[in-house]
């Protein structure tokens, strides 16, 4: 009978709240699963997502951003160079990781789901605890392919647990099957204010983000909007703060690492040794996005710094403070990309940038900014918007999973990065290893 297996350090992970278990069971079979059980396996499919597993190890978190133009490679594993070149070689273990990392995550959700789906909602307490597990659940498998269909278009899609080889999906199936599941999410996820934990609001968020990939304009300012008026969450003045406060207002969901892991060391390869926290500097900030700040940007001294030393005149990214560490947080949401949503998603279903000027403003006014002086203004082109929309979803979400995406989804990438010729490019290619298992996956275009 197959086995869920409960990992003996979730409560070194999460924390314990309650008397130590001397009778812990090891592993469980479906038909013993309990309501009480459910919760600990749900603990299970954030850890599948955290820096000790593979689904962000190393470079993962970051690897939009240094694909795109906000971090450059300086040295030492070229495994880093080929991302930055976008020259990326089959066999590259960095991108082995960022495709069968977040399998494992979908492997422990998928686990959940089919176990608990068929669970008396009497088991639960109270009885709605049941769907919002689901819900959790299918927010981070619905994340997990997110992060696959963004770096690698369509893959496997797996809802149960089979030793089968699987075909590529088409990447409108994989969005299909990520709507779905944030649908759901939406629905039955809980109305949490932990910002480590899913909520409703943090798979409307995700779901805004989605619908602007896949260009559904309407759905994706309607859930922005739900997310802004929630009242949750508030925009901050002090942008370097939502880095090293630990539970800003700004964020909507974080995944959590903590010293005792260790392992999340993102923050490390940005910053240089003469760092609070130390640093190697393996990826600095590339001088193009030190030049996209405007004069009196906040967001410049509370996302960038100069390396200083042996480093003089390169800049490092501090939004993860952190650094050797490793216990820096990876920022899923944040309440100010859904102004940006919603700026965005009202000014392209009008056609019309005046809709989207007042929450782009917000956005502007608090970062201390003109509103006036520069578009957006009520007579600018949608050209003229688009572009000053996509220099503030740069500057405001550096450092944090989505400029590559933004590039690829705008059709902006071959113009912007001098080393991308080809749409070949725009696509990771599926590991090696991983068609050498499963000879039904096909590989990317180019490679």
């Amino acid at each position: 009978m197959k086995k869920i297996f409960i990992l003996a350090f979730i409560l070194a992970v999460f924390g314990c709240q309650e008397k130590l278990d001397i009778n812990p069971r090891a592993s469980l079979s479906p038909a013993s699963v309990t309501g009480a059980d459910a919760e600990k396996l749900l603990l299970g499919v954030y850890d599948g997502l955290q820096a000790g597993n593979t689904s962000f190890y190393y470079l993962s978190y970051l690897t939009e951003d240094l694909s795109a133009d906000n971090l450059d490679y300086r040295a030492t594993f070229f495994q880093h160079g080929e991302v930055n070149a976008n020259s990326i070689l089959v066999n590259n273990v960095l991108v082995a990781r960022y495709y069968n990392g977040p399998y494992a995550a979908i492997r422990r959700a998928n686990d959940l789901i089919n176990t608990v789906e068929p669970l008396p909602a009497d088991q639960f307490t109270p009885s709605e605890r049941k769907n919002e597990i689901l819900g959790s659940a299918r927010y981070l498998r619905a994340y997990a392919y997110y992060r696959l269909v963004t770096l690698f278009g369509g893959v496997s899609i797996t809802l149960s647990a089979t030793t089968d080889n699987i075909p590529r999906n088409t990447e409108s199936e994989v969005y299909d099957q990520i709507i779905e599941d944030l649908i759901f999410a939406k629905d039955n996820a809980p109305a949490s204010t932990a910002r480590s934990r899913v909520s409703s609001n943090a798979a409307k968020a995700l779901l805004a983000r989605v619908y602007l990939i896949r260009e559904n304009w309407t759905e994706a300012a309607i859930l922005a909007e739900e997310v802004i008026s929630s009242g949750v969450y508030s925009l901050s003045s002090n942008y370097a703060g939502i880095w090293t406060s630990g539970n800003s207002p700004e964020v909507v969901f974080q995944i959590n690492n903590t010293l005792n892991e260790g392992a999340a060391f993102h923050g490390f390869f940005l910053t240089a040794p003469s760092f609070a926290t130390g640093g190697r500097f393996e990826l600095p900030v590339d001088p193009d996005l030190v030049a996209a700040y405007e004069a009196d940007d906040k967001r410049k001294d509370g996302s960038i710094a100069p390396a200083g030393g042996t480093f003089a005149g390169q800049f490092q990214a501090i939004k993860f403070p952190g650094g050797g560490n490793g216990n820096d947080p990876y920022y899923i949401s944040r309440l100010s990309e859904m102004y940006l949503i919603s700026a965005e998603a009202a000014a392209e279903r009008d056609n019309n940038p005046a809709s989207g000027l007042a929450r782009l403003n917000e956005i502007r006014a608090i970062r201390g900014l003109t509103t006036t002086s520069l578009p957006p203004r009520a007579t600018a082109s949608m050209v003229e918007f688009r572009d000053f929309i996509q220099s503030e979803r740069r500057v405001e979400l550096a450092f944090e999973g989505v400029r590559w995406t933004d590039l690829k989804r705008t059709g902006r990438a071959i113009s912007t990065l001098p080393n991308v010729t080809s749409t070949n490019q725009l696509l990771y290619p599926i590991p090696q290893p991983a068609i050498d298992i499963n000879p039904l996956l096909t590989q990317n275009p180019g490679y």
